[in-house]
């Protein structure tokens, strides 16, 4: 862990050399050929009805909390390996937010996800390592860093988590967070307060199997997610110099005794800042700054 005293004996070069290793971490990290510049389509399916993807063969149905996958004859279409040659059926009783199941045909990934929403559930996004997105990123542009905006701070977790809906980027959606603890810091002698929330991961295909019952079911996109802290905010430079979105940041809170700073160069942008193919959250109103935070990423120009 990277803490306020060591980060604040560095001198400019030393700080910037300090960050700019982040920095290409970041961009390795979404540059990857399923990551999220990948995303080329998101479909959402309807209860009782089968649609045809773009890009994709064979047909998708939802009834109630299963969907079922109809291969195409013909196409080879696989998950999780095994190559799938008759109807699929996946059920998915959660009330939260799953990331399902990967299909794969010719390179390209058709990823199921459940979100919650009045009135859309479960959809279908395409990712594809040769997406327009994907091929035309050129960096994120950004804040030069600057090592006054690494504030001091205290992190308190909660003995009892709570939920918090939150919106969502995508119109008819919301999300439950869970928030996990609190993060206080200091800025120009003033303090604040950042809700934080238990983070997120990408990934596809969490089961567990009950060990009296023997049945499986899946489970929410915040697996493996340990140590991490994830805080979604706004500020004044929101909808101006940065994303409308808001923007994150990533804490560890592995040793919650030693955290000590919040570095706002490495506010990071949604998903959604590039591309128009997410669900993201939205900020909590108790994380909307008073102030602008004039580092970290700025609003890119992929739109």
């Amino acid at each position: 862990m990277t803490n306020v005293q060591s980060l604040t004996k560095l001198n400019k070069q030393e700080y910037e050399q300090h960050w700019e290793k982040w920095h290409e971490k970041r961009e390795d990290a979404i540059k990857t050929p399923y990551g999220w510049l990948s995303l080329r389509s998101i479909d959402w399916l309807e209860d009782g009805k089968k649609i045809k993807i773009d890009g994709f063969p064979g047909l998708w149905g939802q009834s109630g909390n299963a969907v079922t996958y109809y291969p195409e004859e013909g196409k080879t279409v696989t998950n999780r390996d095994q190559i799938i040659s008759e109807p699929k059926v996946i059920v998915v009783d959660n009330v939260e937010d799953v990331n399902v199941e990967d299909f794969y045909y010719e390179g390209v990934r058709a990823q199921l996800i459940k979100r919650i929403g009045s009135t859309k559930k479960f959809a279908v996004r395409q990712r594809d390592p040769e997406s327009k997105f994907r091929k035309n990123f050129t960096g994120f542009p950004h804040f030069e860093p600057d090592e006054n905006w690494v504030l001091p701070a205290r992190y308190e977790p909660l003995d009892h988590w709570s939920n918090i809906t939150t919106k969502a980027v995508t119109a008819g959606l919301s999300h439950n967070e869970t928030q996990i603890g609190n993060l206080y810091f200091k800025y120009r002698d003033k303090d604040y307060r950042f809700v934080v929330f238990q983070g997120h991961n990408d990934d596809s295909g969490w089961l567990k199997k009950d060990p009296e019952t023997g049945e499986t079911r899946y489970l929410n996109n915040r697996q493996n997610t340990e140590g991490i802290g994830f805080i979604l905010f706004k500020d004044q430079s929101t909808g101006k110099q940065t994303y409308g979105g808001g923007r994150v940041l990533s804490i560890d809170i592995s040793n919650p005794n030693e955290v000590d700073s919040v570095d706002l160069n490495k506010a990071f942008n949604l998903p959604c800042a590039y591309s128009y193919f997410c669900t993201c959250p939205f900020a909590p109103e108790e994380n909307i700054l008073p102030f602008a935070v004039t580092s970290g990423e700025k609003t890119p120009d992929v739109y």
